[in-house]
């Protein structure tokens, strides 16, 4: 599979059971949508948004952008499955551990791909490394199918894995940070992930700190990285430029 030449720079996280989702992303014009499957969609509402996902990456394909689906991992079989359908450009997994997880997932794919007519080794996989065995095994991961397209840094799983106190983990965070980029710049993956500081991060980074989170990990090699607010696309896209 040959990588994508698209610009993305933000990858916008919109929860999949949102009403309008196209009103909720399109504004903005963030480079990725990535249908949440994950935190961002309440335990009672799963079933719901798993049944309808396949109707939002329709209506988000229609913009032309770029449409991706995050799952949770706990469920990603079932979210996959959901998932896999004409106008989805890939899968965002969080937490894989070993290389087996990808080629399982893979053939996964495959088989949904062809059971539904769609072109085959198209849907992209990117991994979003949260845990000190991910970190460990970034390489083989990445080497593990060829959909994958891009290596990530997650941090809410890895902080309470190693337990690492608030102000600490931030010198923690840049070195793997820097593990992740060596990874994926040595495989020809994208590497995503922004240079966040103490008090800073996910949905509560004003545009600001996020402008300065984006041009930091720039300057360390990354292209882009996640968006856990609406706001936070246009600051990206400058520190990514």
């Amino acid at each position: 599979m040959s990588q994508p030449k698209a610009i993305r720079r933000s990858w916008l996280i919109v929860p999949a059971d949102h009403e309008d989702v196209v009103a909720y992303a399109e504004p903005h014009c963030a480079d990725v949508t990535v249908l949440d499957l994950e935190y961002t969609v309440a335990p009672k509402n799963k079933d719901r948004a798993r049944a309808g996902v396949s109707e939002q990456i329709a209506k988000l394909a229609a913009t032309d952008r770029e449409v991706f689906v995050r799952v949770d991992c706990a469920t990603r079989w079932a979210d996959v499955r959901a998932a896999v359908s004409r106008g989805l450009t890939g899968i965002v997994l969080p937490s894989p551990d070993d290389a087996s997880d990808i080629t399982e997932l893979d053939a996964f794919i495959t088989a949904l791909e062809k059971e539904r007519g769609i072109e085959l080794g198209t849907t992209e996989i990117v991994l979003l490394l949260e845990s000190a065995k991910s970190f460990w095994n970034a390489d083989a991961l990445g080497r593990a199918s060829a959909r994958v397209s891009g290596l990530g840094v997650g941090r809410i799983d890895l902080s309470m894995m190693l337990g690492t106190v608030p102000q600490n983990e931030f010198r923690l965070y840049r070195f793997l940070m820097t593990r992740t980029l060596v990874a994926a710049r040595m495989l020809g993956k994208q590497p995503l992930g922004a240079l966040w500081r103490p008090g800073s991060r996910g949905g509560v980074a004003t545009i600001a700190d996020t402008l300065r989170a984006a041009r930091e990990a720039r300057l360390l090699g990354f292209s882009g990285c996640v968006c856990a607010a609406p706001e936070q696309v246009a600051p990206v896209n400058t520190g990514f430029g």
